[in-house]
């Protein structure tokens, strides 16, 4: 990557986290971001935020509480999120997003979620949960990370089966799942939609062939569901423990990344080669240079990564990472 610097700012309240972002449709509030928050209960609840990116306005917070009939909901995480900027049908001034949560009736395993509609919470929320028999087992959690276009992806495990962690894509507007047969461990947290059509790039990770945990992007298909261009991903070419893609957003030749490394959190970028493959990653170091413990990239948006570290005072704290010329 050329020469570069970056520039570090918190964000959000002390203790909230964030886990996803894009650009909103205007009106003087040009992100939408998900996250969490400790409720009263001492419990996290889903959060939105809609506002300056940094610094944050805490007038921009949206507490969204799910409803769902017959339902007590105890927890939950929001994810994603998409706006009408990216997708017109969503509907001016309304937001998609996914995420998890829990009910007490449900017993201990996460289920999948979106909520479609006005920031008041007076829009669709629908449960999303990967099925069984498609599974091969007892689904234990569904957890969908993000959206864009007609489709969310996400990960889902299976009950008393170690190991079993995979990933499904979603298809809203025929309510079908595909799983991500790529395999071991596949994860999906982020997806693009390559301008209006069916074709989509994911950004996750997978047990690679030669046991290292490696950040993976591929083509999909919506058209057809074809899996195409799966590519493995080490930080700085160095297969180490783990490397992970969390996020991902167009950029002018491929796609910048936010991705979570054995080094701490990074940007990557990587461009589309003539024949349409990925080329090789182009890295940068983001760890946050306050904390003492961990810290993560979690979402990206152009040239703005955002994650959670751990500062000196104790709890999470919610960042943002500006990448600009040095």
């Amino acid at each position: 990557m050329s020469p570069s610097k970056v520039t570090y700012s918190d964000i959000f309240a002390a203790d909230y986290s964030v886990t996803g972002i894009r650009q909103d449709d205007g009106d003087g509030r040009p992100v939408v971001i998900t996250g969490s928050y400790q409720s009263a209960s001492g419990q996290p609840q889903g959060l939105l935020y809609r506002g300056p990116l940094s610094p944050t306005d805490a007038d921009g917070y949206i507490f969204l509480a799910p409803t769902f009939p017959g339902q007590t909901v105890t927890t939950s995480v929001f994810y994603g999120p998409n706006t009408p900027l990216f997708d017109p049908g969503i509907g001016k001034g309304n937001v998609r997003v996914v995420g998890s949560y829990k009910y007490s009736q449900g017993g201990k395993g996460d289920h999948g979620l979106i909520y479609q509609g006005a920031l008041d919470g007076s829009g669709t929320w629908t449960q999303i949960d990967v099925p069984s028999d498609l599974a091969g087992g007892t689904v234990a959690n569904t957890i969908p990370h993000s959206t864009m276009g007609d489709l969310v992806v996400g990960d889902y495990d299976l009950a008393g089966q170690a190991g079993s962690a995979n990933a499904f894509i979603y298809n809203v507007r025929t309510g079908t799942f595909q799983l991500l047969d790529i395999g071991p461990l596949a994860t999906a947290y982020g997806i693009w939609q390559n301008g209006d059509g069916a074709a989509y790039t994911i950004a996750g990770g997978y047990k690679s062939g030669h046991g290292a945990n490696q950040g993976v992007l591929l083509d999909y298909d919506a058209a057809t569901g074809a899996i195409t261009r799966v590519t493995g991903f080490s930080y700085n070419n160095d297969p180490g423990i783990v490397t992970h893609f969390e996020g991902i957003t167009g950029v002018p030749d491929g796609y910048a990344l936010a991705a979570t490394t054995d080094a701490g959190a990074a940007f990557a970028k990587v461009a589309r080669a003539p024949d349409g493959s990925f080329g090789p990653a182009e890295w940068l170091a983001t760890t946050n240079p306050a904390t003492v413990g961990i810290c993560t990239a979690n979402s990206i948006l152009e040239n703005n990564l955002i994650g959670i570290y751990q500062p000196a005072t104790g709890g999470i704290q919610s960042y943002v990472a500006i990448l600009s010329p040095a």
